[in-house]
């Protein structure tokens, strides 16, 4: 099954290639590795908005997480192709986390799964995730993602 076959089994759908907000490219190759810049959980013209709390329905945090790994595969896609994808390698996310709330790894779980789901063992990468004080438009998260190319297809 191709990479969009299993986007489209699990209804998950590639947003449009985001255009960088600043003086960045969107991916960065080098020695057949994919260096994603951050992503943050926009739709549209919005953002899915932070700080996140122990109240912020669950289903806020998924669509966060989700939103911010389609973009990362979206930009993936537009420089190498999904299938030159040859396995994910690292994901950080950086959490907008209000008073007190401790839980940024299960906040990143989301994007995690979306990765597993589509690459399925060459999906699993390690992790880092990590508080902050704010982030671009206040979004709730933030996604950079390291992901290696099939030889020969850079």
């Amino acid at each position: 099954m191709s990479i969009r076959d299993t986007l489209r089994a699990l209804g998950l759908d590639l947003p449009q290639a985001p255009s960088p907000k600043g003086d960045y490219v969107p991916v960065t190759i080098y020695g057949g590795v994919a260096y994603v810049s951050g992503q943050v959980c926009r739709v549209g013209e919005g953002v899915i908005s932070g700080p996140v709390t122990d109240q912020t329905p669950a289903q806020v945090v998924l669509q966060a997480g989700q939103t911010c790994a389609l973009r990362a595969l979206s930009v993936l896609d537009q420089a190498v192709g999904l299938e030159n994808i040859e396995r994910i390698l690292f994901v950080r996310g950086f959490v907008y986390g209000g008073e007190g709330f401790q839980r940024f790894s299960s906040v990143v779980d989301a994007a995690s799964q979306v990765f597993i789901d589509v690459f399925g063992e060459h999906g699993r990468h390690a992790r880092s995730a990590v508080g902050v004080a704010g982030l671009p438009s206040g979004g709730l998260l933030e996604l950079e993602v390291t992901a290696v190319i099939r030889p020969g297809a850079s």
